[in-house]
């Protein structure tokens, strides 16, 4: 894809999330399909993770799962293009008293090798 029409693309994403996420989790959080396919990626995951991972999160939203992760022991660090996602996830963690266990950085899947935070990760 052209970078420049990629770039848009990524620019459009960013500001329909960012808008977004002032409600996102009202929409989400308590939605029963939602929360039954979040709980079988989480179970499917927890088979291949060892006790005490470091787990990079690509696109991670509101931080739902990196908040999840971070409780079952992991370390995390919880990427997403979005600013207002961004802004969200780190009141989640700062809530839960996670920053221990959570960071994040503001970073689109499509650039990694921008990623100040560079791992060591098991890539999920």
């Amino acid at each position: 894809m052209n970078r420049t029409i990629h770039s848009v693309n990524e620019q459009a994403a960013e500001k329909a999330f960012s808008k977004q996420s002032a409600i996102f989790d009202e929409i989400y959080s308590s939605n029963v399909i939602v929360q039954y396919k979040r709980q079988r990626v989480r179970d499917h995951l927890q088979q291949f993770l060892r006790p005490k991972s470091k787990i990079l999160e690509l696109n991670a939203g509101t931080g739902e799962d990196a908040v999840w992760f971070a409780q079952q022991g992991h370390t995390i660090h919880a990427t997403d293009i979005s600013k207002g996602m961004q802004e969200r996830l780190a009141g989640k963690v700062h809530q839960n008293k996670l920053e221990a266990q959570v960071t994040h950085e503001l970073c689109s899947f499509t650039e990694l090798k921008q990623l100040n935070n560079k791992g060591p990760y098991d890539l999920i």
